[in-house]
C-alpha cells in the first residue's frame, strides 16, 4: 500500500499560506515544507497568524492577503 506524496510550496517568503482542502473538508496551513490540517477555517487563521507573528511575515490565503 502506498500512500500520496504531498509536495508543500515553499511560503515563507510570501507569507504562512492558508488554504481549503481539495475535497473541501478542512483547511491546511503551510510553511515551508510541513503542514498542520485544521478542521475550520477560523482555527487554521488563528494557528497561521501565531506562526506568522514568530516569523514576522503575513498570513496569505487563497482569498489574498490577510492581516
Amino acid at each position: 500500500m502506498s500512500a500520496p506524496i504531498l509536495r508543500f510550496p515553499s511560503s515563507r517568503a510570501h507569507g504562512i499560506r492558508v488554504e481549503r482542502e481539495i475535497d473541501g473538508d478542512g483547511w491546511i496551513v503551510l510553511v515551508d515544507a510541513c503542514g498542520w490540517l485544521h478542521s475550520d477555517f477560523a482555527s487554521a487563521l488563528s494557528d497561521a497568524r501565531e506562526i506568522a507573528a514568530g516569523f514576522g511575515v503575513s498570513v496569505v490565503s487563497s482569498a489574498g492577503r490577510l492581516p
